[in-house]
This record gives structure tokens, C-alpha cells and sequence, in this order.
């Protein structure tokens, strides 16, 4: 397998050690250093580090945690220092000539940041740690700096107060970053009085922690609830505690655990800091009906004739802006089918109709007593949608709104359709559909079967068979879908029909950007995309520039249409005598770094990218099944070889891809699937925990012809027990006309050129043969 090592960026160093040896003036430093002045050095920089946790924290297997060892921790820290707003210095590992010689920086006013550590979204062993000091340099004056790294994580710890062993069964609390990553579980354990601590890294823009508390009660009944910590800081331990909600009006409807508990949140800075922290708990609402619990986020099932008298209660943390009530319900009453609770005239027209509304400050109930009962009478869907939104506090946080779609399911089946459970489940082109036993009723004796149609399609297909399976009923597994398109769905109990309809939306069939290879841009180094575009793919391109030398280019001359292809071409570049084997390359990331090993480049990349971003901007992609495409290779004889392929054999060219998933490899800020690192031998894994799916393709000969053909690689889903089970957040692509180029083995005749790869995600598609 092959990434792109930098074969330039150490020609270049050969050259100016060269130079710099005629001239007697020889510079060597293993960093970034654009700000020094050789004819004007004015002053000397002594740094020192030195890390302070400042906390004790538990372990997840709960046992206080050993300190850590400061020595590994500036092994593996990374320095820089800016002026303004210019990065002047880098450095990664300690270089004890910082605080034993010093280094030279021209005078003026300076920052410095440390960072060491690992930097991952959510971990209970992960640490980064993070230090910022300004300094001045004088003239001719040494200036010592000693810069104290803090931890930078945000904490988190999840106890629960004595008094609840006696309402609660089991719960667990998920702590997040936002609502769908970097998540935690913290364990409901009523005999322990430690746990686990979390360390939290939070987004720029996303200051917050959302915490889930989802149990059961002794008496059986499971409950949700979630709060959100607004404003989290870094270097800052929250501990937050569950306790017995007994205040709010009014009183939960059980004593058994069903209500919602209080969270109590005590923060302890781990150093001085002057910003305040606020706790604020988004809008709730509760539905009891007789004295039992119901769950508004479900839909509530009942047999025609069954009379109900449900009480709506809402809670906010500040006073209450507006709970708009809405449903065509309303509307058979005579009364219009939106109003807002909060407006007293809307309270007078509800209670002509028996319907009592009562409100204070920050909250409101609503019972609606028996007036929905003759509304109820036909099998059907009725809807009663709930918004409720908060004030706020002024120049502290923006108001908070909660949105309940209460459903009242009324039927006499035995059988329901229900939302399909597991997203996994739901590909571009195929879906599993799911209903269940509504509790309850008798188990269904005719056979069970779905139909199913684009959503707004006036025709229901053919019935899928369905049978039981645990506490779901579920289909046989229906294809040829359409990618990107909204299905809705029903369950049968042989000829009768349920009347609840759910829907699901099968995955966009995305595409990889500047996938033909049409937009280019620069000249040394040659850029993959346009001047006005986002880069997507990248080449090894940039460790030849200093050698006046571009390793992947576009081609017009040999294409399967448009302008142009991608040209791949490997080499061998040489200055003053010194040089290195370089394949080419070019694969999806971007080439982050060079590292040099005496004489020798090595590249660092960060590869994989995400192909959309869902609402909140968090990356995604879809499954596609296949990787489509044309190439046209020349093998060259290996001329440069090794212990990975020997001189005289034929090259070997290579494309490889993969899925991934996790929050993946973090390198100055950015995150990949795989972060390479040549130098130490840190090659990609097919095998790594966070590779969901796989395929390659090897060439060991010429392709036919001298024009371009076809190609398939498909991604291979059973490669792991789980490959079907998850899903992806970015894609890899890697390509070079020499497989072991990561290595500086191959031919320098060797070339590949590539065009139109197309992602198929259509199983009849493959199939088909590549027009």
C-alpha cells in the first residue's frame, strides 16, 4: 500500500545544507521557524514546561488514576509560538536546547501555546492538556518562560443522591458533546459513590454539554430525560447529580420515579478562571391520563370506545414566552386549530369546552378532562402538537424551545407499524421495515405483511411478508429503492390494515467532488480543484515543488471524455547530487507535513473526508456498495527496489479505499480517518477498529490498449462481524502508480492515469456493465 512521502522538501534541505556549508554558517533545526533573522537576532527565548492536573479524578474502573508522567507528556507536546497573528516557531517533542541554550527571536511581544495529550471528542482516559503565556523579547536580553499546561478538557462526572434507591431500577446517563457525538455512559450504580470521569473536548460554537438520563422505575415504567450544561468551559470539572424532583407544581404524577429528577451541578474550576458557568434545562412537558404515566414521544395506542381524560403539565427554567397548542381536533370543536395557552381569551374559549388550562410563571397545565372522547370514535391518527418556548436570560442565553408531536393512535389491531429502529437498516436501495404487538392486545393470528410507497404515490406495492422476531415484527428485506427518497410504510394483519404510517428516507446516493478530474488549479505545486473550490483530494505534489516538480497532473491527451484525466507518475527527483523515489500519487485528505529523517522526506497526510454534513455540520456519508471508474496503467520495471519489490519485476499499481467510522485521528486541529506518518513507519490498516468496509485493486501489467478501461472495486461489508451494522462519517481513496512507493520502491516508468470515478450504490447497478 502506498502514501505520498514527500521526495522535494528533503532535496531542498540537502541544498541549503550544501550551501550553507560553503558559506561556513550552518543552521539545523528539527521545526518551522519563519520569523528569525540571521544578520538580526536581538534576543534569547528560554522556555520551560511543566504540567499541573490539579484534580483527582476516578478512572472508569474506579480507582483513583496514577499522575501522569510529565516526561512522556513533553515528548510528545507540541510547541508554537506566534507574533500577532504569524506563526514563527514549531515544534513537535521537546527539544531541550529551548530551555538550555534558548532560541533566538527578534525582539518584540510573542505568545506561546503548548499542547500535549490526546485531543478526542469524548474518552474516559484521554487527556489534552494546554498552556498559553506572552512574553516580550529584548534586545540582547534573555527572557525566561515557564509555561504551566492545565488540562484542557472539559470534565464530567455523574453521581446519584442516596434517595432515589427507592424509586429507581436501573438508569444510565449519556453525557455529549451535542446530541449525537463525542457521547459517554455513566452507569446507575446505587452502591457506589464514585464515577467514572469523563474528558470532553467541545467544538468551537458548541460550548455545551447534553446530558440524557434515560431508567426505570422500580414499578416497571421507563422514562427520558435530558438537560443541557450551557456555556461549559475547558478546565472545568462539572459533577452532576440526579436527585428527587419533589418541588415542582405540580407534584409528578408517581412517586415510583416516573417524574423527572432534579440535576444538581457543582463546577470546580482546575485553575483560576473569571467566566461563570449557567445551568439551564430546556422546556418539558408531561402527560399523565387516571394517574398512570404517558409517553408523549410514542405514540399512545388505544381501542375505539376507550374514554381518556389526559393532564398536560409543562415546566421551563425561566418564565414561560408561549405554549402553542395545535390539531385539527381543535378545530371539530369549533375553536380554531392553533391558539396559544398563554393568552388568557384562548383559556376562556378551552374552558367552554371542558377543557381547564392553569398557569404560572414557569409552568402550565393542561387538563383536557373527557372533551377529546367524542372526537376519538373513528380508527385513525389524531395529532396534538405541543411548542413551548422559555424567555430566557437576558444577555446570558437565548430562549429555548421544545416541539411534541403527541400522537393518539386509535385502532382495534393487534399490530402497529413502527419507526424502523436501526439506521443501519435503511441503505440507498434497500430497507428493512419494522412494526410491533401493540401492548396489551391479543398476539395477531393471520399473517402479517407491509406495503410500502414513495411518499405523496397514490398506489401501495405488492405485500411484503413479515413475521416475529423478539419484540419486533419484521419484513424480508425489500430492494430496488430509490436513493434519497421519502417511503412511507403500513402493517398488515392479513387483510386488515393498521392505520399507523411511518416513513423512512433511504441514503443520498453522494458523489466524490471534482470526481472527473476537470478543476485544477496552481502550477508548483498542481492543486486538484479549482481556484474558487474546496480541496477534496490532494497529491503528493507539495513535497516536489521545491525541486520544480509535480508528481500527479491533469492530462488532455489521454481521458475517457470531458478535458482532462488525472496523470500519475512516478520518479525519481534529484538536486546536487541527493534525491529520492517518489510514486505517484493522490488520494482523499491533504498532505499536512513534511518530516525529515537526515536526508529523507517523509509525508504526513490526513486522509479520509466526509462527502455531506447533516444540519448540525457534522460530517457524513452514505454506503455506497462499489467504486467505478477508468484507468489506464503502465507497468514499469522496477529500477528502485527493494525489500518490498525487487529490481527487475514488473511495478504494481494500486487503489484502495475505505469507510470509516469513530471520531478518528487528530493532527494541529484536524481530524482524519488515518493520520500517515512515513517517518515512523504509521501506515494505514485495513483491520483498525474504525474501518468499516474495504476493497482494493492491484495492477500487475499494462492495461489493454492505449486508451482507457473500465474498473469495479466493491467495498466488502462482511469483512467484519459489524461491517453492516454501522455507519460511516468519511470516505478514503488512495491511488499510486507504485504500490510500495510508500517505502521509495518501484519503477520510475511506471504511470497511471484515472478518470469518472463514480460511487454505485444500487445493487441492480452492478450488474451492469460500465458503458
Amino acid at each position: 500500500m502506498w502514501t505520498a512521502a514527500t521526495l522535494n522538501e528533503q532535496v531542498m534541505t540537502r541544498t541549503h545544507l550544501y550551501i550553507a556549508l560553503l558559506f561556513g554558517a550552518c543552521l539545523c533545526l528539527a521545526c518551522s521557524r519563519e520569523d528569525r533573522d540571521l544578520l538580526g537576532v536581538e534576543g534569547t527565548l528560554r522556555l520551560g514546561m511543566q504540567v499541573n492536573e490539579e484534580v483527582e479524578v476516578v478512572s472508569r474502573a474506579g480507582e483513583a488514576s496514577s499522575a501522569l508522567n510529565e516526561d512522556e507528556l513533553k515528548d510528545k507536546c507540541r510547541i508554537r509560538i506566534y507574533k500577532g497573528d504569524k506563526l514563527v516557531y514549531k515544534h513537535s517533542g521537546w527539544d531541550e536546547t529551548l530551555d538550555e541554550e534558548g532560541l533566538s527571536l527578534s525582539s518584540g511581544v510573542y505568545r506561546v501555546r503548548i499542547t500535549s495529550g490526546d485531543s478526542v471528542a469524548a474518552s474516559f482516559d484521554k487527556k489534552f492538556y494546554e498552556g498559553n503565556e506572552e512574553f516580550e523579547i529584548r534586545q540582547h536580553q534573555t527572557t525566561s518562560v515557564d509555561v504551566v499546561c492545565h488540562i484542557g478538557n472539559t470534565l464530567a462526572k455523574v453521581s446519584f443522591d442516596s434517595s432515589l434507591k427507592k424509586y429507581l431500577a436501573e438508569a444510565e446517563v449519556t453525557v455529549a458533546v451535542d446530541a449525537d457525538e463525542g457521547s459517554l455512559s455513566y452507569l446507575y450504580d446505587p452502591e457506589s459513590g464514585n464515577s467514572a470521569t469523563g474528558y470532553y473536548s467541545l467544538p468551537e460554537g458548541r460550548e455545551y454539554l447534553v446530558c440524557t438520563l434515560t431508567g426505570t422505575s422500580k414499578s416497571g415504567k421507563k422514562f427520558t430525560q435530558t438537560d443541557r450544561i450551557e456555556n461549559a468551559r475547558k478546565s472545568v470539572l462539572y459533577t452532576l447529580t440526579y436527585t428527587k424532583d419533589d418541588t415542582a407544581a405540580p407534584a409528578p404524577p408517581t412517586d415510583e420515579g416516573g417524574g423527572y429528577l432534579d440535576l444538581v451541578v457543582d463546577e470546580t474550576p482546575l485553575f483560576t478562571q473569571e467566566e461563570e458557568v449557567m445551568i439551564y434545562q430546556r422546556p418539558k412537558l408531561l402527560a399523565v391520563n387516571n394517574g398512570e404515566a404517558v409517553d408523549m414521544t410514542q405514540p399512545w395506542y388505544l381501542e375505539l370506545g376507550t374514554q381518556i381524560a389526559p393532564e398536560v403539565s409543562v415546566y421551563a427554567s425561566t418564565p414561560l414566552d408561549g405554549v402553542r397548542l395545535e390539531s385539527d381536533l381543535l378545530e371539530q370543536m369549533g375553536l380554531p386549530s392553533s391558539v396559544d395557552l398563554m393568552e388568557e381569551s384562548v383559556r376562556i374559549s378551552l374552558q367552554a369546552k371542558g377543557i381547564e388550562v392553569s398557569v404560572a410563571e414557569k409552568s402550565l397545565t393542561m387538563r383536557w378532562g373527557a372533551s377529546l372522547n367524542p372526537y376519538l370514535v373513528e380508527e385513525g391518527e389524531y395529532h396534538i402538537r405541543y411548542t413551548v418556548a422559555d424567555s430566557g436570560i437576558e444577555g446570558e442565553s437565548e430562549a429555548k424551545t421544545t416541539e411534541v408531536d403527541w400522537v393518539l393512535s386509535v385502532s382495534n389491531a393487534n399490530v402497529t407499524a413502527i419507526d424502523i429502529p436501526y439506521v443501519y437498516k435503511i441503505w440507498a436501495d434497500r430497507a428493512t421495515l419494522y412494526g410491533k404487538v401493540i401492548e396489551g392486545r391479543d398476539a395477531p393470528s393471520a399473517p402479517l405483511y407491509f406495503h410500502y410507497r414513495r411518499k405523496g404515490d397514490s398506489t401501495w406495492s405488492e405485500t411484503v411478508p413479515a413475521s416475529l422476531d423478539g419484540d419486533y415484527i419484521v419484513s424480508e428485506e425489500i430492494k430496488g429503492l430509490t436513493p434519497g427518497t421519502e417511503y412511507e410504510y403500513q402493517i398488515m394483519e392479513g387483510e386488515k390494515v393498521s392505520n399507523a404510517t411511518c416513513t423512512f428516507v433511504t441514503e443520498a446516493a453522494l458523489q466524490l467532488p471534482n470526481n472527473s478530474f476537470e478543476n485544477w488549479s496552481g502550477d508548483i505545486p498542481k492543486l486538484i480543484y479549482g481556484s474558487e473550490e474546496s480541496m477534496f483530494w490532494d497529491s503528493g505534489n507539495h513535497g516536489s515543488e521545491k525541486v520544480d516538480m509535480n508528481v500527479t497532473t491533469p492530462d488532455s491527451g489521454i481521458k475517457n471524455k470531458g478535458t482532462y484525466s488525472a496523470r500519475l507518475e512516478s520518479l525519481f527527483a534529484s538536486m546536487l547530487g541527493f534525491g529520492q523515489f517518489a510514486a505517484g500519487n493522490l488520494f482523499i485528505g491533504q498532505y499536512l507535513e513534511t518530516q525529515m529523517d537526515g536526508f529523507t522526506g517523509h509525508g504526513v497526510l490526513g486522509l479520509g473526508r466526509a462527502l455531506g454534513a447533516d444540519t448540525s455540520g457534522n460530517p457524513v456519508t452514505s454506503r455506497p456498495l462499489a467504486l467505478r471508474g477508468y484507468i489506464r496503467y503502465i507497468s514499469g520495471t522496477v529500477d528502485k527496489g527493494g525489500d518490498k519489490i525487487a529490481d527487475g519485476s514488473k511495478d504494481q499499481g494500486i487503489i484502495y479505499m475505505a469507510l470509516t467510522d469513530g471520531e478518528g485521528e487528530e493532527y494541529e486541529g484536524s481530524r482524519w480517518s488515518f493520520v500517515i506518518k512515513t517517518k515512523d513507519s504509521k501506515f494505514f490498516d485495513k483491520n483498525a477498529a474504525n474501518v468499516i468496509a474495504y476493497g482494493e485493486k492491484i495492477w500487475t501489467e499494462n492495461t489493454e490498449g492505449d486508451g482507457m478501461v473500465p474498473f469495479e472495486i466493491r467495498f466488502n461489508y462482511d469483512e467484519k462481524e459489524d461491517g453492516r451494522m454501522r455507519i460511516p462519517n468519511r470516505i478514503m481513496l488512495v491511488a499510486a502508480a507504485s504500490r510500495y512507493g510508500d517505502y521509495f520502491q518501484g519503477s520510475t516508468e511506471s504511470r497511471m492515469w484515472l478518470d469518472d470515478l463514480e460511487l454505485i450504490y444500487e445493487e441492480s447497478k452492478l450488474n451492469e456493465p460500465i458503458q
